[in-house]
């Protein structure tokens, strides 16, 4: 698939979905208005973001083995291989330590606190009460975490033939009466919720069998997405913690993921910063050590170098065949220049992911760095991206974890706006799509004042 040509297609249904109910009689403000369109005011160039590729740290079969891990979990998580960060968070959470993972899409976030969690009850069977308690922001993640774990569960009873010795449960509020009944007798060991159940759960009379199993037992308190619980609600969140531990017979570990929370300053700074927020966050102390950040490895062969000008041509111009394999594109100059200029940076001895770039952008640093055309560099880039689907495709198919260059490109969609003029009605009138009070440029501060359009005149 051409991901150029289908985003092309999207973004004219809804221009002539727009334009399918302007009717603007005044010539001069339609002939704006079109020309507004017509540089994209509504739709600004789409962004292009590669997902780099995270440093493997072995299985989980491997971790089971040596002890590290219960050797259940090798059983749960069937061939999972782990990411860096993953293993540094399970040797922090097997310790009883407080953490915070910082890392971007894809990156397994969820099972860092998900096998710390499981790797304590395995250890401790038959543990009664709520042991867990995991808070999403939204319902739809908290439905969709449910489903990864009934395929954990179902991964257990197939390797083993054995009932999974860990019960868990969801408490949103849309459930049906008999499931949170049924919940309220015996509460679960892993408790999925929200931020504002869990506050129901610890005050309603009627919740009180839930509440005081937290109570008694809690052992890990989990905030999915830190980055989403800021302002009021961040506050409104971190005094519901201090609440929870002051009432909580032991002590327990705190754990939460995000996004990376910081993008500027040393990577020193931005684990301190995160520090910072977590302490604010739970009632009690991080240090820097406690925030473990992505570590990214490239995916290309990067030996050579930054491809210079000749090699970029020869490979624009020599074209793409869908149908070479993963090695040929490890190896091809556009790949390696995609990775080195647009989906990672070196800094500090360590790689981090760039920011989304405008696909405009792009196109126009890899023409400066080939020397080609921006039209034959688009198309070029199109073929690219149509082939990293298409070997990607093939390594899913294949069983394979890992990806090279998985890529999103991101389309922001504006509502329509307003026009605001001048009350000038012959040439000097000036028309702009802009809100504002009064033409920025003119030294007399004519005012413009909003147009607003009738139908039945």
């Amino acid at each position: 698939m051409n991901v150029f040509h289908t985003h092309q297609r999207i973004i004219a249904d809804y221009a002539a979905y727009i334009q399918s109910f302007l009717n603007i009689a005044d010539e001069h403000i339609r002939s704006e208005v079109e020309k507004e369109m017509g540089r994209g005011k509504l739709w600004p160039d789409p962004l292009l973001q590669f997902n780099p590729a995270f440093e493997m740290a072995g299985k989980v079969a491997d971790l089971s083995r040596n002890g590290m891990l219960h050797t259940d979990l090798e059983h749960i998580f069937k061939d999972f291989s782990l990411y860096q960060h993953q293993r540094e968070a399970f040797e922090l959470g097997a310790n009883g330590k407080d953490f915070v993972v910082t890392s971007g899409t894809g990156s397994g976030k969820s099972l860092t606190y998900i096998g710390t969690i499981f790797d304590h009850l395995l250890r401790n069977p038959g543990a009664k009460g709520v042991t867990a308690v995991i808070v999403y922001p939204m319902n739809a993640l908290i439905n969709s975490q449910e489903e990864e774990f009934k395929r954990y569960k179902k991964n257990y009873e197939d390797e083993t033939g054995r009932t999974f010795p860990i019960s868990f449960g969801k408490y949103t509020g849309q459930e049906k009466e008999d499931d949170r009944k049924r919940m309220r007798e015996e509460p679960p060991q892993v408790l999925l919720t929200n931020y504002m159940m869990l506050e129901l759960l610890l005050t309603r009379i009627k919740e009180r069998g839930i509440r005081d199993a937290i109570y008694e037992n809690l052992k890990y308190l989990v905030f999915d997405e830190l980055h989403t619980f800021r302002g009021r609600q961040g506050a409104d969140v971190a005094m519901l913690i201090r609440r929870i531990q002051a009432q909580c017979r032991h002590r327990f570990a705190c754990a939460g993921t995000s996004a990376t929370m910081v993008s500027v300053g040393s990577l020193a700074s931005q684990k301190q910063q995160v520090a910072e927020v977590a302490s604010t966050l739970f009632g009690r102390r991080f240090t820097p050590d406690q925030v473990i950040n992505e570590t990214l490895r490239r995916s290309l062969d990067h030996a050579a170098g930054l491809p210079g000008q000749d090699a970029l041509a020869q490979a624009i111009d020599a074209g793409v065949e869908l149908g070479s394999d993963a090695e040929a594109l490890k190896r091809h100059p556009v790949a390696i220049w995609l990775e080195a200029q647009v989906a990672v940076e070196e800094r500090e001895g360590q790689l981090f992911r760039r920011k989304p770039q405008h696909i405009g952008e792009v196109i126009k640093a890899l023409g400066s760095a080939s020397g080609r055309t921006e039209a034959v560099c688009r198309d070029h880039l199109a073929s690219m991206l149509e082939w990293i689907s298409a070997v990607n495709v093939r390594l899913q198919a294949a069983g394979q974890r890992y990806t090279i260059l998985p890529f999103k490109l991101h389309q922001f969609i504006s509502q329509t706006g307003s026009v605001y003029t001048t009350l000038d009605q012959d040439e000097h009138r000036f028309i702009t799509l802009e809100p504002g009070v009064y033409k920025q440029d003119d030294p007399d501060k004519k005012p413009i004042f909003q147009n607003v359009f009738s139908r039945a005149s």
